[in-house]
Parts: C-alpha cells; structure tokens; sequence
C-alpha cells in the first residue's frame, strides 16, 4: 500500500515537472509569440509570420510608436506573449508591458533601483542590456548591478529577486536572462576588470541550482575532459589551468555577456 501511494505521489511530480518543462517550448511552437530573447531555444531569430512580406514591405506606414525615455543604446528584441509587448531598456533597465490589441498602451511600468555611481562606471560599451526572458507567468529581468529578477507578467509586480555580483569588483551584468524549461540562466560581464567569467542557474522560484565558470579546474568548468574535444582529440585533465601561467586564470575573463543556446 505505501509503495503504492509512493508511485502515485512521484508520477504526480513528474507530470508537474512536464508541465512547467514544456511550457517554452510550446509557446515557441506559436508564431504570434516571441517568447524568449533570440525566439526560440537555438536563437535561431527567424519570425514564421508571413503577413509582411517582400511585395508588401514597401507599402507599410507607422502605425503608433513608443519612446522608453532612456537616451541610451538599446539591443535585444522585446518579448511578445499572448498581445502583450515586454519593453526593456539600457541603465537604468525599466520594463514595460505594452497592450498590442490598444496601440501600445502602456500596461504597466518596472522600474529597478540601482546604484549608478557605483555600476555605470564599470559598464564598458555602454549601458546596454540584451533582453528579458519569460518563465513560469513570470518576466525576469537581468539588471546591469547582476541582480536577477522576476516580475509578475501580469502585474508588473516583483516576485523575488537575488543580487549575485558585485560592481565594486567590476563586475556587472548587459546579457539576457536565458530561460530554459524549468532553469534561468544569467551570466556576468567585467572581463576587462578581471572578472572570471560564469553562468549562474536558478530554479524559476528564485533557488540557486548551480555555477559553472568559464577558466580553472575541470570540476568548476562543468565539463568532461575526456568528452571536450580540440583538434579531433580530447582536450585532457585541466586543460584551461594549463593555458595560463600560475593562477591567472582567476582574473582570466571569459566572461558570459553573450547567448546561450
């Protein structure tokens, strides 16, 4: 009996488990979304929309338009969700929820608190932040002082947050959040300050589920040296230890700005 109920119990998690899982990736399967940064899991970037096309582009008009008000360098795509719009800016990285069905009516507004003289500083190339990612009902949001964040989509209210870096060290964050099945995954910048690079993952309720950095040992880099492969052979034990001299592949670089797929 009790090995019974054991059974029903884990076939119940498992099923909660394939729910949230596939959640991404069925909503990338519908061509009205843009549910993640870059599109879809292989930032493939490609919109299977055909409404506009090469014999009509020419004939487009405006038909409303939105100013964020932050006078800034802006990159990554804004996410769409069932006719909402997500809006994201440069420093100081204010969210938007933008009505598609109402001409860019504002929905709601998120705007972080950080410390400018404390992160500007140290943010090289600008100020620009890559993105939002969605998970869960929620948007997250990877602020430019690292702090992770995870906004109702409905609300435009925080759910939780965690601040996983430091600007003092030079270390702060431009990438997307990148959201995968039932994982946020967040990276750092300040390779010219000697930031060692990371990726940080997060359960979608704000728990911290692992590290895995971009130099040192094998077992802090995540990967097998024997299944890591370099001129069709592998690349062995420690291998990035060995392409720096003593321990500088601590303030290495490698730093994680960049997408994950």
């Amino acid at each position: 009996m009790k090995l019974k109920t054991l059974s029903i119990a884990m076939m119940s998690l498992a099923a909660t488990g394939v729910v949230v899982a596939d959640e991404i990736g069925t909503m990338q399967e519908n061509e009205n979304n843009w549910v993640s940064a870059a599109g879809n899991y292989n930032n493939q970037r490609y919109s299977k929309l055909a409404q506009i096309n090469k014999d009509n582009v020419a004939d487009l008009n405006m038909a409303w338009t939105f100013s964020t008000g932050v006078l800034r360098g802006h990159e990554g795509n804004s996410l769409v969700i069932d006719g909402t719009m997500y809006v994201h800016t440069a420093f100081p990285n204010i969210v938007f929820a933008l009505d598609l069905n109402n001409d860019g009516a504002i929905k709601w507004k998120y705007e972080p608190k950080q410390n400018y003289d404390e992160t500007v500083p140290v943010m090289c190339c600008d100020t620009v932040n890559r993105g939002l990612a969605y998970g869960d009902g929620k948007i997250f949001l990877n602020q430019a002082d690292t702090t992770l964040v995870a906004i109702d989509m409905n609300t435009g209210e925080k759910v939780w947050s965690h601040k996983r870096d430091d600007a003092k060290r030079g270390a702060t964050s431009t990438a997307a959040a990148h959201v995968f099945k039932d994982k946020v995954l967040v990276g750092i910048s300040g390779g010219e300050f000697g930031v060692r690079g990371y990726i940080k993952a997060y359960d979608l309720a704000g728990a911290e589920k692992w590290i895995v950095y971009s130099t040192g040992p094998d077992a802090e880099m995540g990967f097998d040296p024997k299944k890591t492969m370099s001129m069709l052979k592998p690349v062995g034990k420690d291998s990035s230890l060995k392409t720096w001299k003593g321990d500088q592949w601590k303030i290495g670089g490698g730093t994680t700005w960049g997408w994950y797929s």
